[in-house]
């Protein structure tokens, strides 16, 4: 077996059993300390670290609160500030802007309650500070919008009110213009304490107030003391006036003012005249009217005679008519060719002719738009013995058919011009009348007229009853009998002068203008026409003129 050998301490090391024994148990229980020590160490750092995780979580979960409030809270609070803008901005529109309680009633009982209740939905501490910095931001920010509304709308009433002042001052310097020094103390004084004394207008506003508008009124009062003056009396001196009011006043404003004065007061004198002169028309129209009823009313035609019959009451109401008219120009002498009219029909011993001038003259104006035919100018005609029964009674029915009919207006008139120019010789050049197409053209008129307003009552005129162009229609039919010939007309027209002038022989024309033969060169033309200062003669067809010889020109 083998030999093991034992090991001794030697007694160098200093030990001894007893002590070597109780170290080693010591150090045994050290390592187990330390052991559990680390353990518990191990232990600690795990729980610290569970702790830091829960904390994480937490804080995570916190800060999604606040996020979640704030964001919606964000949304919610500018709809709030948009609604409570536009209900402040809705009682503005009804507020008395002199009411200072007006803004504090509308942040106290409306606002302040809407924030509160929209605070009260916050939750979170982050999410109720921003709140609270929200609701206080909206409170400034109102408090400092429902001020400066206030502000401006009585910037506002007193500029209206201010108005009122300037209206009523400058309506009293109208009235008075000696009154202007007053008027204009009285404005500083009231314009100023307006201003002054409101209680929702900011000191820098009503300065602005006060400086703009209490010039402006000055401005309009010194200009209407001014017209008023002028146009008492549009030449007075203005010298002394704008030396005292300049000030108010642009450069040339008072002269122009003055010429402005001047020429309303020739605007005024004008007016009044016409004026006048429209009531005179009036008055007079009347007249007609009323004469017109009394010839309707008070004379009749007798059929067998064709002389009128006129009843007493004719005279009567002629008097009368001028008696209830003084303001009427034209009704004495209206009376009087009545009563002259009616006198000549009683008396009347001899059978009156038709005098051409006077019956082509009163035919004429039928359609004359400035000077129309009227039953008293007929009376007036018969009176003087210058129209027959017979011709009498077929103006006046014309007269009277005319009153209703469709004949009037620029188409007729020009329409009857043509007629005219057709039947009546004018405008040749040389002395004489046509008096022959004068009476022609007369008795067209009283021949077609009762013709066509029959066809216009009856709904029987045609359409082209008035076309001149047309040989068939109804006007150029009715002119056929009244037309002459060239050469019938020309005898017509010269006959005034002395007799006949003109013969046609063989085709060839010859004529005396003035008892001056036209040239043997000239006999074949038919549309000559001479100028009785030059000799020179003219041919209408063409247009050429010839010497007194009858060579060309």
């Amino acid at each position: 077996m083998p030999n093991i050998r034992s090991f001794d301490a030697p007694n160098g090391l200093g030990l001894n059993p007893t002590e070597t024994g109780i170290d080693a148990t010591l150090q045994a229980a050290r390592r187990t300390s330390q052991f559990f020590n680390q353990k518990a160490d191990a232990l600690g750092q795990e729980g610290q670290v569970a702790a830091s995780t829960l904390r994480v979580a937490g804080q995570v979960a916190v800060d999604y609160e606040d996020h979640r409030e704030i964001s919606a809270g964000a949304a919610t609070g500018t709809a709030l500030m948009a609604q409570k803008l536009s209900e402040w901005n809705a009682t503005l529109k009804t507020a008395d802007p002199n009411d200072p309680s007006v803004a504090q009633k509308f942040l106290t009982e409306n606002l302040e309650p809407a924030l509160e209740q929209w605070k009260s939905g916050f939750n979170t501490e982050k999410s109720q500070q921003y709140a609270e910095q929200f609701t206080d931001q909206l409170r400034r920010d109102m408090f400092h919008k429902t001020a400066a509304d206030m502000s401006t709308m009585a910037g506002i009433a007193v500029q209206q009110n201010a108005r009122t002042v300037v209206n009523n001052a400058a309506s009293a310097v109208s009235t008075d213009p000696g009154s202007l020094d007053t008027t204009l103390k009285m404005l500083d004084h009231s314009l100023g304490a307006m201003a002054d004394s409101s209680p929702t207008l900011d000191a820098e506003t009503g300065a602005k107030v006060k400086s703009s508008v209490l010039q402006e009124a000055k401005e309009n009062t010194v200009k209407a003391a001014i017209v008023s003056m002028i146009a008492k009396n549009p030449d007075t001196d203005l010298t002394a006036i704008e030396k005292k009011y300049g000030q108010y006043l642009k450069p040339g404003e008072m002269q122009m003012f003055q010429k402005a004065a001047q020429s309303q007061a020739k605007v005024n004198a004008y007016y009044d005249r016409q004026t006048q002169l429209a009531a005179k028309q009036q008055a007079d129209l009347k007249v007609h009217t009323t004469a017109t009823k009394i010839i309707t009313d008070n004379v009749s035609i007798e059929p067998q005679t064709g002389a009128p019959i006129i009843k007493p009451q004719f005279f009567h109401d002629a008097l009368e008519l001028a008696r209830q008219n003084p303001d009427a120009p034209s009704a004495a002498a209206t009376a009087r060719t009545m009563i002259d009219w009616g006198e000549s029909q009683q008396n009347k011993e001899r059978k009156v002719v038709d005098d051409p001038a006077t019956v082509t003259a009163l035919s004429n104006r039928l359609f004359d738009p400035d000077n129309p035919l009227t039953e008293l100018d007929l009376m007036r005609a018969q009176t003087k013995g210058q129209l027959s029964d017979h011709t009498f009674q077929q103006l006046s029915r014309n007269v009277k058919e005319l009153q209703n009919a469709p004949l009037k207006g620029p188409i007729y008139q020009d329409t009857m011009k043509a007629v005219h120019s057709a039947l009546v010789l004018t405008g040749v050049g040389i002395p004489g009348k046509d008096d022959v197409g004068e009476k022609k053209y007369a008795q067209f008129v009283q021949s077609f007229l009762p013709q066509y307003l029959s066809k216009y009552r009856a709904g029987t005129l045609e359409p082209n009853a008035l076309d001149l162009n047309n040989p068939d229609s109804m006007i150029s039919k009715a002119m056929e009998p009244f037309k002459r010939t060239l050469t019938d007309r020309i005898n017509d027209y010269v006959s005034t002068l002395g007799g006949p002038t003109a013969t046609t022989t063989g085709g060839v024309t010859s004529r005396l203008y003035g008892g001056v033969p036209a040239p043997v060169s000239l006999g074949g033309i038919a549309s000559l026409q001479r100028n009785p200062v030059t000799g020179e003669w003219r041919d209408e067809a063409t247009g050429k003129i010839y010497n007194k010889d009858g060579s060309p020109k």
